[in-house]
């Protein structure tokens, strides 16, 4: 499940291993793929884009799935100190989905809005989720990254930034398939961070939704063993379970 700053990728850094002959032709085939989906992607219309989008928040919001991710919590919110649990979005660049007119919408479910910010950890780039303070617009707490993405601040007791390790994490990509395999950019900054959860907690992984236009929805997507798919895929036409083992 490789994903980097949802810019044109870098293959040629230090945290790429040396490949074999086959390492090889999984790439080109995954890069190639990558290049027609984000061409297909950029070429989109914006009133196409927006309404998908529209779609795919509304089945977002209608999901049993946002019930799952927080149960008991309307019940218990009185009596219970813990924080409500953390839902991972991204900011919408080049034409991804856009869920910033469900932001407040899913806070009245429940959850924390958590975005991805980039970190450098053990010498590499790598992801931290940090969670929106309830009563703020999560816009005015985003900055420019020097990736070219919008990403939450560093966190201060000022803006009342906090770190969250979300239990349910939306994911862009530029295509998945029905078994959950999921292409992104190519860097791996979503296998990194939840590898460092399971490293932790061996039973802290979140539940991963690839959100996808239709024609994201591939056939097959190349994928190397140590990728990790996704658990749902979420489209304009609704939110379904994928068929990985």
């Amino acid at each position: 499940m490789n994903v980097q700053s949802r810019s044109a990728p870098d293959q040629t850094g230090p945290d790429r291993p040396f490949s074999t002959g086959r390492e090889d032709l999984l790439l080109a085939k995954k890069q190639a793929l990558r290049q027609q989906l984000a061409s297909k992607r950029e070429q989109i219309d914006p009133m196409q884009a927006a309404i998908w989008s529209e779609a795919i928040g509304h089945q977002l919001l209608t999901s049993q799935l946002l019930l799952l991710s927080t149960p008991g919590r309307h019940d218990q919110a009185a009596q219970d100190p813990q924080p409500a649990p953390g839902i991972g979005l991204f900011v919408a660049m080049r034409q991804e989905v856009d869920f910033q007119p469900v932001w407040q919408l899913l806070r009245t479910r429940g959850f924390r809005l958590c975005f991805p910010r980039m970190i450098r950890s053990g010498g590499r780039t790598d992801l931290e989720f940090l969670a929106m303070p309830d009563q703020e617009d999560p816009a005015s707490l985003l900055v420019q990254s020097r990736f070219g993405v919008r990403e939450p601040a560093s966190a201060t007791p000022q803006n009342g930034l906090v770190a969250c390790d979300p239990v349910l994490v939306l994911l862009p990509g530029l295509g998945f398939d029905r078994a959950g395999n999921r292409l992104g950019w190519g860097q791996g900054y979503y296998d990194h961070y939840l590898s460092r959860r399971l490293a932790q907690s061996g039973t802290d992984r979140p539940i991963l939704v690839g959100v996808a236009y239709p024609f994201q929805i591939q056939d097959q997507i190349p994928a190397d063993s140590h990728d990790i798919p996704v658990d749902y895929l979420l489209s304009p036409s609704g939110l379904f379970k994928t068929e990985r083992p």
